[in-house]
């Protein structure tokens, strides 16, 4: 009988606990569904510091709800945040470690984030990070949606196939900075078609200005570039880097990819730029580490390893240093641009470059052929290019050190020209220029044709016309005293 009792006194105990907890649940304001954890509207669940909160369901944050988390709050599934605008969960760390794949849906601005599940998690809204993104272990699938990293944001851990950000989609990983930063960020993405395989990008800035609100995004894709002119050499994958809110930019970059990536010859790849026209050409890939190499980009632009055996219509080279004991053939069906605007392009002592275009080679301040290397330039008659013998060379190999080309005079950047791109005007403004100084204006189209040339006498102003013409690319030669420039402009 005395056990008879106790059992009842222990249901009856059991019983009120139930009671108690339910209330205390309505009274934090959790609706006691029994597939989720839902904070309702207009109530605010608190996890103190020092304190963790477990949710072994998906965690509901009701629209007008909010999570003020100062300690752990630990996701066994999903979260789904309500909240019509990008809403704080708080100042602590919210931890993702459950046993299957887990949903964020909504925009949810996280202060440190924990990523430690095997089966991965999947962004269904806009997400952020302002503190430490903690990678310990699975993926993280962006999708459409942006996971941004704020500017105080670091990533810790050891990313890898099996630890990474999967963007794919048309969402970025996305990184703000402070102001006047230097130094470098590592965006930790890869794909997951088919083979997981990491290929992060890693920005050096060394200046740069930074307003609030801007951003640098990043997203890839494991296919060739869609351009049927790509032929030959290339990687199946290529990079699309995005910035908002970032001038005056001195940027390198290097994107590490696979050697499953490659088709054809690696160690003929080089790092280019292959969106927005015209091709850029940026460093030899290293074939030992599989990492490509862009000094000097500007951010917004596709970029991929390739050397095409279709010729490109125009070709600019940037930044790119020919080793000892290396032989390379760059071309254009129009114009190859040797360096110039603040870029080098060197060859040193026992490397050998030709180039060969069809109407144009421009060799721009920066171009350098050191004693013992060699550069064989040729304008093509018959329609040869790389990889054929042709007869006409203009520039012969040189036996010293040597800056080209003949635009010795002076520095660069002595101009301004706008807008760029235009529809119809361009205003050609000088920087410096003597009141008795003479200037001659040289317009050519892609062709290498003149258009029109003006001189003027102690003008710092010119503006000419492309209405009429064609929508493309053009040359402007400046020359102005001792000094010489050319620039582009785009017609659209």
């Amino acid at each position: 009988m005395d056990k008879k009792n106790n059992f009842q006194k222990e249901n009856i105990r059991l019983t009120v606990s139930a009671i108690f907890i339910t209330l205390l649940f309505f009274l934090l304001g959790f609706s006691p569904a029994t597939a989720e954890n839902v904070i309702t509207s207009g109530t605010s669940l608190k996890v103190l510091s020092g304190t963790t909160f477990v949710s072994s369901e998906t965690l509901v944050i009701k629209s007008g709800a909010i999570l003020s988390n100062a300690g752990t709050v630990i996701l066994k599934k999903g979260l789904t945040n309500e909240n019509t605008t990008p809403n704080t969960v708080g100042t602590g760390t919210v931890e993702c470690s459950g046993t299957a794949n887990q949903t964020f849906t909504g925009q949810s601005i996280i202060q440190n984030l924990t990523v430690n599940n095997a089966f991965g998690i999947t962004v269904g809204g806009n997400t952020g990070v302002n503190g430490i993104l903690a990678m310990t272990n699975g993926l993280v699938d962006l999708g459409s949606n942006n996971l941004l990293l704020g500017p105080a944001a670091t990533v810790v851990g050891t990313p890898s196939s099996t630890i990474m950000i999967i963007v794919t989609g048309t969402g970025e990983l996305r990184k703000e900075f402070p102001a006047s930063f230097t130094g470098i960020f590592t965006f930790p993405v890869g794909d997951n078609t088919n083979t997981p395989e990491y290929s992060p990008v890693a920005l050096n800035f060394t200046s740069g200005s930074f307003a609030s609100g801007n951003y640098v995004g990043v997203n890839l894709v494991n296919e060739k570039y869609p351009d049927p002119n790509i032929t030959g050499n290339y990687l199946n994958r290529f990079w699309n880097v995005t910035q908002s809110g970032i001038t005056n930019i001195t940027c390198n970059a290097t994107f590490q990819y696979v050697e499953a990536d490659v088709s054809g010859t690696e160690n003929l790849l080089c790092c280019s730029m292959v969106n927005p026209a015209p091709l850029t050409t940026y460093s030899l890939t290293n074939s030992t580490t599989h990492v490509l190499s862009a000094n000097g980009i500007t951010l917004n632009g596709s970029y991929t390893g390739l050397k095409s055996t279709t010729t490109p219509y125009d070709q600019q080279l940037a930044n790119i240093t020919v080793p000892n004991e290396t032989t390379i053939c760059f071309d254009a069906t129009q114009m190859l641009t040797v360096a110039g605007n603040g870029n080098t392009f060197l060859i040193e002592n026992g490397g050998s470059v030709t180039l060969i275009a069809g109407n144009n080679i421009f060799l721009l301040p920066g171009t350098t052929v050191q004693n013992g290397g060699y550069l064989h330039g040729y304008i093509t008659t018959d329609n040869n290019y790389c990889g054929s013998i042709i007869s006409n060379m203009l520039v012969a190999n040189l036996e010293k050190d040597v800056s080209l080309p003949v635009e010795l005079l002076g520095k660069n950047h002595f101009i301004k020209i706008y807008p760029n791109p235009t529809a119809d005007i361009v205003i050609v403004e000088l920087i410096e220029s003597g009141t008795n100084t003479t200037t001659n204006i040289t317009v050519y189209n892609i062709q290498g044709r003149k258009l029109l040339q003006q001189t003027t006498n102690g003008e710092l102003k010119y503006q000419f016309s492309l209405s009429g013409k064609p929508n493309g690319l053009y040359m402007v030669h400046v020359q102005s005293g001792d000094r010489s420039e050319i620039a582009k402009v785009i017609k659209n």
